[in-house]
């Protein structure tokens, strides 16, 4: 029953299909999808969008056209309710191409706070297609390495709408900022057309974290873009003054201007995809490049229904989690009362925002139809394969990766403490690799039909190499009880019989060994190992110390040109280490000897650091600096001629001279 359950959680949340967002290309809501629909399928959708929200003035100052007085409320509330109806289509022109159109036809009603003494006027309202969208969106996963786990794409989007300026405007009369005719330019979205054209550009990049881990059924989506906007306003803006009769209307201008906006793009979205229910998070914010403190920003839940007919159905909810000022956006209406020139620069500045104001919230409904989503009844594409990887010697449990060379399938791995394994395939013919570290690579072949379930076990060979050899002493005696160890990481250690000859399995590899014996110096040497192979090695162990004795090493190892010891050396000095400790009454001495190379002055400096170099680190294992001392001898004491690279480096040693016992 514990692997059961696995399998009909896996079967069901790696069923993730497409379905378009407001664009009419896959994602969620707003954020869109890198992954395409796919070569000759195509979707198309229809939704519905309702957003409120509320304007507050301060101490509003209102002059009323009834009677001959000017009246200030503490606090007077606008509301503004808008609609969208949205229209999409799109088509598969190859596995990694998309085209994409949509269309949008939308409303607002502007809901004004009703007093005594304001205008009788308490709806005005607009309605009209408000624009049209071509999209080209692509998306490719190029990694081999994440096939079907990281995608990345981009879309390319061009908007346009009919040149005719058709504003939101009063209808009635004065209602305290606005009067009969003119625009209300501050509503959110109250423009239908304004002639405006578009161009953005996104990258997008998916992640599919249920193809790294299986019980994991998530999709990111993070997409980056800029989209270059231009609208186009033609309107007679009114200077009035309040008098005593009413207002007075004491100048108009015609203002005909281009605005141009760069607006960078960012959106996130994560999603929870099952066989009939998707549950998603997006966040979204629109930044105005060239305007102060002008961006929109929704953090949007929502949650698609879909079935296997390919029908889906999306409920998701906006809200705001950026400002908008009420009285900013109004095409340079209110600077006009005061200044007797505004200009171009500031009426663009004060345009109404291309991308809409956002709203304190929005819910949204959609349904359509995707073929991506349509499947059998029942049935899918795919099958389950499960199994043991153990060792083919003893039978535990394996800790190895299971791959499928040339296909598209995620990596999985087995449980290191059952062997344990199972995961989601294409059906037909699937290659199977196991690679263990340590393992020879096992391979086969299955073939499994649509829902199939079929379990593979793997028994693994260990890639073990055998070493076996002999320690003997100065004189050929076999030395007994010798400790041999072989690798760094994980060693494996073995003592030599009274022959003085040991054995040991290890895994193939170049491995230090290193051999120990009381009474002698120790040694050590690397050792590369073939898989199935046996290779012999032999060691002679120096006898114990005595005084006078002169200990030479030509494999105590430095930094070229420098007094800085090698991590390969610190074995050779523990073993000194080691004889001193034996030997606690010994005293030596260090001597430092180089080859010729090199002036004969920098030669003897070098020789004396590297002495102490090597006494400094005798003293941190613990060794009296009072049973050490140390001397240079440059060049002056080669043991054979500098006349070849080989006897060159016979003359940098290291020499350590007994005093005494």
């Amino acid at each position: 029953m514990k692997r059961i359950t696995p399998l009909i959680l896996l079967v069901i949340i790696t069923l993730s299909f497409a379905a378009p967002s407001t664009h009419g290309i896959p994602g969620l809501h707003r954020v869109n999808s890198a992954i395409p629909i796919g070569f000759n399928e195509m979707s198309f959708g229809l939704g519905l969008t309702y957003w409120t929200a509320v304007n507050e003035y301060k101490n509003f100052i209102y002059h009323s056209h009834f009677l001959p007085h000017t009246l200030m409320f503490p606090e007077v509330t606008d509301v503004e309710h808008t609609g969208q109806a949205r229209f999409s289509l799109a088509y598969g022109i190859w596995d990694y191409i998309d085209l994409a159109a949509n269309a949008a036809y939308s409303s607002t009603f502007y809901e004004r706070g009703s007093f005594e003494e304001r205008s009788t006027g308490h709806w005005e309202e607009i309605y009209g297609f408000e624009g049209y969208n071509l999209i080209l969106h692509g998306g490719y996963n190029p990694i081999t390495s994440l096939k079907d786990v990281v995608w990345f794409g981009g879309d390319l989007r061009l908007g346009f709408s009919s040149a005719d300026t058709v504003f939101l405007r009063n209808e009635d009369g004065p209602d305290g900022i606005w009067h009969s005719g003119q625009l209300i330019s501050t509503a959110r979205r109250p423009f239908t057309t304004t002639g405006n054209n578009s161009l953005a550009m996104e990258l997008l990049i998916t992640g599919d974290f249920n193809r790294w881990l299986p019980m994991a059924p998530v999709k990111a989506h993070l997409n980056f873009g800029y989209a270059k906007y231009m609208q186009n306003y033609h309107f007679t803006d009114f200077r009035v003054m309040p008098v005593v009769a009413g207002w007075s209307y004491s100048d108009s201008t015609i203002v005909y201007i281009e605005v141009a906006d760069g607006v960078f793009n960012m959106g996130f979205g994560l999603e929870i995809p099952t066989s009939h229910l998707d549950i998603f998070l997006e966040y979204t914010n629109q930044k105005l490049i060239d305007r102060d403190n002008a961006s929109v920003s929704y953090f949007t839940p929502g949650i698609r229904f879909k079935d296997n007919s390919g029908t889906y159905l999306n409920v998701i909810f906006d809200l705001s989690t950026s400002t908008f000022d009420p009285g900013y956006y109004d095409l340079g209406h209110g600077l006009y009362q005061t200044d007797s020139v505004v200009t171009e620069d500031q009426r663009a500045e004060r345009a109404p925002l291309p991308i809409g104001g956002v709203f304190d919230w929005g819910v949204s409904v959609a349904m359509g139809f995707s073929s991506d989503i349509v499947t059998d009844e029942g049935q899918t594409d795919s099958a389950t394969l499960s199994g043991t990887v153990t060792d083919s010697l003893t039978g535990e449990a394996v800790f190895s990766t299971i791959t499928f060379p040339g296909m598209p399938i995620a990596n999985v791995t087995s449980d290191g403490v059952t062997g344990f394994y199972t995961h989601i395939i294409p059906s037909g013919e699937v290659p199977v690799t196991v690679v263990a570290p340590g393992y020879g690579n096992t391979s086969a072949t299955i073939v499994l039909g649509r829902n199939q379930a079929a379990t593979l076990d793997f028994a693994l060979l260990p890639n073990l190499s055998s070493i076996t050899g002999s320690v003997r002493d100065g004189a050929g005696i076999p030395i007994a009880g010798a400790s041999v160890t072989i690798g760094s990481t994980t060693p494996v250690t073995v003592t030599t019989n009274d022959a003085g000859v040991f054995t040991a399995d290890v895994e193939a590899g170049t491995w230090p060994i290193t051999v120990q014996a009381d009474g002698y110096i120790s040694d050590n040497r690397s050792v590369s190992l073939i898989a199935n192979e046996t290779v012999n090695v032999s060691f002679n162990l120096r006898d114990a110390l005595r005084a006078g004795a002169v200990l030479s090493f030509d494999n105590i190892y430095f930094t070229s040109g420098s007094a800085t010891l090698k991590p390969e050396s610190f074995s050779i000095l523990d073993s000194v280490a080691i004889l001193l400790r034996d030997n606690p009454n010994a005293r030596i001495r260090i001597a430092g000897h180089t080859d010729s190379d090199g002036s004969e002055a920098s030669n003897q400096t070098l020789s004396e650091r590297r002495a102490q170099s090597v006494f400094q680190y005798l003293v941190s294992t613990g060794i009296s600096g009072d049973r050490l001392t140390t001397v240079g001898y440059g060049e002056s004491m080669p043991v054979v001629s500098n006349d070849s690279a080989a006897n060159k480096a016979k003359n940098r040693r290291i020499e350590f001279t007994v005093l005494s016992i």
